[in-house]
């Protein structure tokens, strides 16, 4: 058996951590003043438990992150959410592979994986869109991609 010391086995985990090509981030996105150039979000819509991104959308995410690479954005919030069909645990796990399907063709596109925040909703509070309960199920099953710091 072969030991390693505990010392360089903690410089291959720090090395691999900080490797440029680890995937993109989990958690809330900061927002400063860079948001307030782009307000309006690139949206994206889904079928009902669906993460399959259609190919109108992936145009759309791939201009998203031409803009990113060309105004050298330092943080890309991808927001994920779902309808309220089903569990509020499904519909957050939901949510999560949503925004993991979007920030992997931002990455795809050239988005540096760095800047990609993926802020998990689940459910949202209220409808997004109004008109009947089928429009807006429809509206709420979407990733956002903002533009924050």
């Amino acid at each position: 058996m072969v030991r390693i010391p505990l010392s360089v086995s903690a410089a291959a985990v720090l090395a691999l951590v900080a490797s440029p090509a680890l995937a993109q981030s989990v958690g809330k996105c900061s927002y400063n003043s860079i948001a307030q150039q782009w307000p309006n979000p690139t949206i994206v819509h889904f079928d009902t438990g669906r993460t399959v991104i259609h190919p109108d959308d992936a145009k759309k995410i791939a201009e998203a992150a031409r803009l990113a690479k060309d105004h050298y954005i330092q943080q890309i919030c991808v927001s994920g959410f779902a309808d309220k069909q089903g569990d509020v645990n499904g519909n957050m796990k939901l949510s999560l592979a949503r925004g993991r399907a979007v920030a992997g063709l931002l990455q795809k596109n050239g988005a540096d994986p760095r800047t990609i925040m993926i802020n998990p909703n689940g459910e949202p509070g209220g409808s997004f869109g109004g008109g009947s309960a089928s429009l807006a199920n429809q509206a709420d099953r979407r990733v956002e991609i903002r533009f924050t710091k």
